[in-house]
């Protein structure tokens, strides 16, 4: 019987057997994963369009402000708040002060970040339904 059993390493299974014990099917870790991937690609993003843009210093807190927000929602559901705050961001990119290239990427960003919401079971929730 020895050949019926693949091989695989022994923190594949204990893996396996976390996830089991937490009710939490391999898929929803995955979803999970891939939203803490595209809220950090995001963010850094974010900061390095910020620094080559021409946003005045008090844009630029607004931005930081937001960016709290916007996590600060995510953790205890406040759509509202989330809304508010992504409808800031998009002004932002409107408003012609980032460079070209930096719109563009952090644009993408946040379809990614929609994207993994709804991929999370987040429905379009986080006030990102309408972002190009």
């Amino acid at each position: 019987m020895r050949g019926f059993w693949p091989r695989v390493s022994p923190g594949f299974c204990a893996a396996l057997l976390l996830l089991a014990l937490l009710g939490l099917p391999p898929a929803a870790v995955h979803a999970q994963e891939s939203m803490r991937s595209a809220v950090a690609t995001f963010a850094f993003d974010l900061h390095e369009g910020m620094q080559r843009s021409s946003l005045s210093p008090q844009q630029k807190e607004q931005v930081r402000n937001d960016l709290k927000t916007l996590r600060q929602a995510h953790q205890n559901g406040d759509r509202r708040a989330a809304l508010k705050a992504m409808l800031n961001f998009d002004r932002l990119l409107d408003s012609g002060a980032f460079q070209p290239q930096d719109e563009q990427r952090i644009r993408q960003d946040l379809k990614n970040l929609r994207q993994a919401k709804q991929d999370s079971g987040g429905g379009g929730g986080m006030g990102m339904g309408g972002m190009r």
